[in-house]
């Protein structure tokens, strides 16, 4: 995935601030510096400023450490963990390999747990530089910033951490994990609508969190459909491959070709099934039985089919040996349609008759 600074490294793993984050620093510092001032602070704005910058900076290592702990904990469990990307609500990490019950719940309860010991950390901070001062109370807002932020990752909805320990739970519980993952999906699109209409009780009795509790369970509710659609998708399709559901075709179509020397040498008659199309050897388009319509019998000797194929682009041509997953999550083309290649020969067509088969 492109995009973003690049912050550092930890034990090869890449660490990457996406620009959100940086947002996220502003507005904590910014909340840093209202406090104080609230307080009425004697010290220097000098001073309260410089406080207001330790604390967004302070914020953001201690995600930095909630989503590290993910990772550490997923590469002693045998696991290759390649980056680590941070962004305005949390983070996430790229782990290549898929964990047993036992190893998603305590890869998903590392990271709240982290947050807590930050929290106590920056707590007992508190207690030796004391809440009345500049440093102790920029400490008490970090401290009570970690809670918050390990708290909310426990709830049970996609993609937050509870949500990958509950289905651990459940999994090894049932030994069937796809339904685990349906079941957590609902619980955390129910909580997320649960949560908003949480908030919106709170906004009419005038109590001013109650926005931050919508906007929380929006985003609960959203993700769970969302990334808890995905989730279902990655596990249902745990191995599979592009190979296991491709419709195999023969060799690309020559765009140069005319519509009636195409379906005189396919033998495919009027019910054109999706065709690959290349010029000099690569795969530029598709045609099916809906392009060729567009045209009418008499034209069809005269009609390239460069003049009524569907164009594709890069993202539309994808290994045969790709997991079929991944094939899922890129990007969609326009033509719907993918065309499978091995060792750079064209073999096959995925469309939605071929994933018909699987979703």
């Amino acid at each position: 995935m492109s995009g973003g600074i690049r912050l550092g490294s930890f034990s090869g793993i890449r660490i990457i601030g996406d620009a959100s984050v940086f947002v996220l620093m502003l507005m904590f510092g910014l909340a840093v510096l209202i406090d104080l001032d609230s307080l009425g602070a004697a010290d220097s704005g000098q001073i309260r400023g410089f406080a207001a910058l330790a604390g967004g900076v302070g914020l953001l290592v201690g995600v930095l450490v909630h989503e590290l702990s993910h990772a550490v904990v997923a590469m002693r469990r045998s696991m290759i963990v390649s980056e680590v990307r941070l962004f305005m609500f949390g983070g996430y990490s790229v782990i290549t390999g898929e964990p047993s019950s036992r190893d998603e719940v305590a890869i998903a309860l590392a990271g709240p747990l982290a947050s807590f010991l930050v929290a106590v950390i920056t707590g007992l901070g508190v207690v030796v530089l004391g809440s009345g001062s500049v440093a102790g109370r920029t400490m008490l807002l970090l401290a009570l910033a970690n809670v918050a932020i390990g708290v909310f990752n426990l709830l049970p909805g996609f993609p937050l951490d509870g949500a990958r320990a509950l289905r651990g739970i459940l999994a090894a519980r049932s030994g069937d994990r796809l339904r685990a993952t349906r079941v957590v999906n609902t619980i955390g699109r129910s909580l997320g609508w649960l949560t908003v209409t949480l908030g919106v009780v709170l906004m009419v009795t005038r109590q001013p969190i109650g926005l931050f509790v919508v906007v929380g369970g929006w985003f609960v509710a959203q993700a769970a459909a969302t990334v808890g659609r995905r989730e279902e998708l990655s596990v249902a399709l745990d191995g599979m491959t592009v190979r296991d559901v491709m419709r195999r075709t023969a060799d690309a179509v020559p765009a140069d070709w005319t519509v009636s020397a195409m379906l005189d040498r396919y033998g495919l008659g009027p019910h054109l099934r999706t065709q690959p199309v290349e010029v000099k050897g690569r795969v530029v388009g598709v045609v099916a039985q809906e392009d060729i319509e567009t045209v009418s019998p008499p034209r069809w000797s005269s009609t390239r089919v460069r003049a009524v194929m569907s164009l594709i682009g890069p993202t539309d041509i994808v290994e045969a040996s790709d997991s079929l997953e991944s094939l899922l999550l890129r990007p969609a083309g326009g033509s719907g349609v993918a065309v499978v290649v091995d060792d750079g020969r064209v073999v096959g067509v995925i469309d939605p008759e071929s994933l018909g088969t699987v979703l």
